[in-house]
């Protein structure tokens, strides 16, 4: 798609980003005495209509979600490409598949989990599990319902779910970054995978997990092939961190080892991680055409929205502003 294509959208992308909360906003929620005086500073921001109820019944979730939701309908409506927003909501839909897998397989009612978050409706995403067919969802979805299906009627294992579906969530994702047609969002999508790999490597790697996990876990959608990732599990964590130095993320890695143990710290490489994604949008901002700016508008928001919780959730719970501080993410704005 030609890059003027997005010529309108982006100028309302340009009007969205004045609304985004900024580090003032930040630091004097951090710096409010208590959760109320944290929630009044909202006043002045576009969740302002929320902050009497947040007060009353501490819901936040609930605005948070609702935000999300309308940001989501919202960049459909505007971008003249439906797969680049599709992909970047996949998150959603596939947390949907999981609950709706959870519901068959244990017999539970879990309507209050669902994200009405994605560009099929969760009736049609229903429907697909239930009878592992479709008129309208596209192909990918099937094969990841039909995966799970499969290993749940062999092995009768529910717990599998979450890692059949986390795993073919990468693969969707480089199948829909193409789909777009869009040059730029193929590499986006890449670095994702390889950072979301390289923190379930170290994790994984912490808690001792198999190699037959990691076989299971991993995914192959990345620059760093799954083989190299896989024989580096096989190593301490010390080990680990010096065979990662010579990827294209060494600075990443540098960033992340603890200090006193010489060893990838699961909490830190999480955190470089996040912040270097942010970084790539914080540049992909700046373009004036093409489809980057709407990309880094979504990242925005669902940063903004998990910066709000940690500092109402912290306020609630009488989280120091440093202890609260320190978990947050890198401000677009």
């Amino acid at each position: 798609m030609k890059d003027t294509a997005y010529g309108s959208s982006n100028v309302l992308i340009r009007v969205y980003e004045n609304n985004l909360l900024n580090r003032g906003h930040y630091d004097r929620m951090l710096a409010a005495d208590s959760f109320e005086d944290a929630v009044n500073v909202l006043r002045e921001t576009p969740y302002r209509n929320d902050v009497d109820r947040i007060k009353e019944d501490k819901n936040y979730d609930t605005m948070l979600m609702n935000e999300l939701h309308q940001t989501f309908d919202e960049l459909f409506n505007i971008s003249p490409n439906k797969a680049l927003i599709e992909l970047f909501g996949l998150r959603y839909a596939y947390h949907n598949l999981k609950v709706l897998f959870k519901e068959e397989f244990t017999d539970q009612e879990l309507d209050h989990l669902f994200i009405p978050i994605g560009r099929y409706d969760i009736s049609e995403l229903r429907q697909a599990v239930r009878t592992g067919d479709s008129d309208i969802l596209p192909q990918p979805y099937l094969d990841s319902i039909h995966e799970v299906q499969e290993d749940y009627d062999q092995y009768q294992n529910a717990q599998a779910v979450d890692i059949i579906l986390d795993r073919r969530y990468f693969t969707h994702m480089r199948i829909l970054a193409d789909e777009t047609n869009e040059p730029k969002i193929p590499e986006m999508v890449e670095t994702f995978i390889d950072f979301q790999n390289l923190s379930t490597l170290i994790r994984a790697m912490r808690q001792n997990r198999t190699r037959n996990f990691l076989l299971t876990i991993l995914s192959s959608s990345g620059s760093i092939p799954k083989g190299k990732l896989l024989e580096i599990a096989t190593k301490d964590l010390s080990s680990a961190a010096s065979s990662l130095m010579n990827t294209k993320y060494r600075s990443i890695i540098e960033a992340s080892v603890d200090s006193a143990t010489n060893e990838i710290s699961p909490v830190k490489i999480d955190f470089e991680t996040d912040n270097a994604y942010m970084k790539i949008m914080q540049n992909a901002k700046l373009e004036a055409f093409g489809p980057l700016p709407i990309v880094a508008y979504i990242y925005a928001k669902e940063t903004e929205v998990k910066n709000l919780r940690l500092i109402l959730s912290g306020k609630e719970n009488g989280v120091s502003a440093d202890g609260i501080r320190e978990r947050m993410r890198l401000n677009y704005a």
